[in-house]
Order: structure tokens, then C-alpha cells, then sequence
């Protein structure tokens, strides 16, 4: 009996490792998806030389008069788990801005880290200027190999873990002394994107408002696999209907949202960004009326950072904006082009998330 048992246990491990295995390889598949079509990436040995640019590195964090902090937010453990903590850093602008302040949580995209989108989108010139405080949420290696959030696998312990991670640092800075804790705001690029989707319609009690850069319609995928179908496809399935497969509850607290997306974008479809719009637009109870609303020119067009905006609200406040962007691909509208993921491209997506953020107060 115990030599059965140790075979059985023997075999579950196998089993396990070659699960574990194709999860990775599936991952590494999309993820190389994605960097053979980011024209920054830089070149690899396994890849034929092209035309591209090495990524600058991010700039010191003394080059703004503000503090860029480094912190770790301890969670409660799950069984299991080996580090049941949050690392993250905080942009704090200088003392010429008093009192309180608003807090926007940034969440990267994969292979990013708090310097580079930091210093890409220029976010922290941006809070310097304005007055509030950024928070980037770090995603553990340990978590995934390549730092992406698991938003395409809502478990306990995978993305359903890290949605509950951020949930509990929007507590953290909603308890400081320095935060006004009505206006924390969220906001995401790509996985990112997809991710702080989850967070701010699991979690709207938290939340004044979201922004969405390049982000994936939430629900539309259990695992890797079902992930790249969703960013190259998008989903068939009502957008309300994912929803519930996302474990969101439509008809909670009103949650404004403002999804950017590039229409000559190959990595994540742009259908995508019309689908999370609608997600947003179920959610609040609003008219879908981007359901039938003709798609716009893709990436042949011939005006290259053209905008398109659709909004959606009630009593003269805009709720739902979709911004669509021509000749952007899989990169921050508006960015700074010598970083990965960046490009120059289109309005100012981090001018336009705080203005729409500043609109909205939980």
C-alpha cells in the first residue's frame, strides 16, 4: 500500500511539471508574440537583427524634486504561499504641493518594472506638476517568470491572488496620513490593463475611477492559452456576460472608466478595447451603444496618433470614454518612443488619464 501511494504521489509530481511546464511555455509564446511586435524590444541572439533601438534606461530617481520610494506591503498568507508580500514603489512630489493628495496606482505590463513605465509615460513629471502620488505595484518574479499579471487565470491563488494583493495596497495608501482617500485611482498597460480591470470591478468600493492602455477584455480566458486567443481575437461572448466568469458583480458603486487603445495595435487586438468599454458600460447600467458602432481605420490609415473618442455618462458626467488612437500599436500613447512599449504616437495618454481622473471622486 505505501509503495502505491508513493507511486501515485510520484506520478502527480510528473503530472504537475509537465503542467507546469507548457503553462511556462505558453507564456513564453505569447510574451514573444508581443516583443516581435514592439519595434523597441532589442534585438536577440536567437532573433534576426532588424531595425530596432535598445530600451534607455530609466533615469535616476533624483533627476525630479520628488521622492521615489521603495516599500513592501506584507499580506496575509494563503496556504502555501513562500512570500506572502507586495513590493512597490511610490512617487512622492515635492513640498510645493501641501496637504493630502490624490494617488493613481499604476500596474506595468509585462517584462516592465516601476522605472521603466515610470519614466516612459512620464507619470511622475506628470505628479510633480499636478499635485498627487503614483504607486507602482511590482509583480513578483517568484509569481510569473516574465512579471506578467495572471489576468487570465482568476484562481485563489494565481490572478485572483494578485487582484487581492493591490486591492489590499489601495487600503494601505487609503490609510495614510499623506493620501485623500476618496481619490485613489488605477490605471494599467496591457496586462497591466487587464488587470486593474479586475481590481476596480471586483474591488469598486476602493476605486474613484480606471484607466485601461492596450488592455484585454477580462473573463474571456481560464489560462495562458485562452489568454493569447482573447489578445489576438478578443471574445465572441457578450462583454456582459464575461463579467460574471471575471467574478464581477454589475450595479455596485458607480466605476468611471477610460480605456485608451492603439487601432494598429498586433499584440493585443483593438476589438479589445470596445469590448472592456462595454464591460464598463454593463457594469455602470449604461447604453452599449458601441455594440453596433462602426470600427474606425486601422493601422493602412494615413494619419498616424488621429484620435477617436466615444463617451458615455449620465447627468452631464462623462463615465465611460473609449479612446482609439490610429498608427498605434502595442505601446503608451504619447509616451516617451525611447523606452519599450512607449511611443510618441497619439495624445498624451498620462495627461489624459489624470484629467479624466479629476473628474471623479469615490
Amino acid at each position: 500500500m505505501t509503495k502505491s501511494f508513493a507511486a501515485d504521489w510520484h506520478a502527480q509530481i510528473r503530472r504537475l511539471s509537465r503542467a507546469q511546464a507548457r503553462t511556462e511555455a505558453q507564456v513564453k509564446s505569447w510574451l514573444d508574440r508581443v516583443d516581435s511586435l514592439n519595434p523597441l524590444t532589442p534585438a536577440r541572439p536567437d532573433r534576426p537583427p532588424g531595425k530596432v533601438r535598445p530600451a534607455r534606461p530609466a533615469p535616476a530617481p533624483g533627476s525630479l524634486p520628488g521622492t521615489w520610494q521603495a516599500h513592501r506591503l506584507r499580506l496575509a498568507p494563503l496556504p502555501g504561499e513562500l512570500v506572502p508580500q507586495l513590493s512597490y514603489h511610490l512617487y512622492i512630489p515635492s513640498k510645493a504641493h501641501r496637504g493630502p493628495l490624490p494617488v493613481v496606482v499604476v500596474l506595468h505590463g509585462c517584462r516592465q518594472t516601476p522605472d521603466d513605465l515610470s519614466a516612459g509615460t512620464r507619470m511622475n513629471a506628470l505628479a510633480e506638476r499636478e499635485g498627487f502620488i503614483v504607486a507602482y505595484p511590482q509583480q513578483p518574479l517568484r509569481r510569473q517568470v516574465q512579471r506578467c499579471w495572471q489576468w487570465f487565470d482568476l484562481g485563489a491563488a494565481e490572478g485572483g491572488r494578485e487582484a487581492q494583493a493591490v486591492a489590499a495596497l489601495i487600503d494601505a495608501l487609503a490609510a495614510r496620513h499623506d493620501v485623500r482617500e476618496r481619490e485613489i485611482y488605477l490605471a494599467g498597460m496591457s496586462a497591466g490593463a487587464a488587470m486593474a480591470a479586475v481590481v476596480a470591478l471586483r474591488y469598486p468600493g476602493k476605486v474613484a475611477a480606471a484607466a485601461l492602455h492596450s488592455g484585454v477584455v477580462i473573463g474571456a480566458a481560464d489560462n495562458p492559452r485562452a489568454g493569447l486567443r482573447a489578445m489576438q481575437q478578443g471574445s465572441a461572448a457578450d462583454p456582459s456576460w464575461l463579467l460574471d466568469a471575471a467574478g464581477v458583480t454589475p450595479g455596485g458603486p458607480e466605476m468611471p472608466a477610460l480605456v485608451i487603445h492603439g487601432l494598429a495595435d498586433d499584440a493585443v487586438h483593438p476589438v479589445n478595447g470596445r469590448l472592456l468599454a462595454r464591460q464598463f458600460l454593463a457594469y455602470n447600467g449604461l447604453e452599449d451603444r458601441l455594440a453596433g458602432a462602426p470600427a474606425q481605420s486601422g493601422p493602412e490609415d494615413e494619419a498616424p496618433g488621429r484620435s477617436h473618442e466615444y463617451r458615455f455618462g449620465r447627468w452631464r458626467r462623462d463615465l465611460v470614454t473609449l479612446v482609439e488612437v490610429e498608427g498605434l500599436g502595442h505601446a503608451w500613447s504619447g509616451g516617451d518612443a525611447s523606452y519599450g512599449y512607449h511611443s510618441d504616437i497619439g495624445p498624451d495618454a498620462s495627461t489624459m488619464m489624470w484629467q479624466f481622473f479629476s473628474q471623479h471622486r469615490r
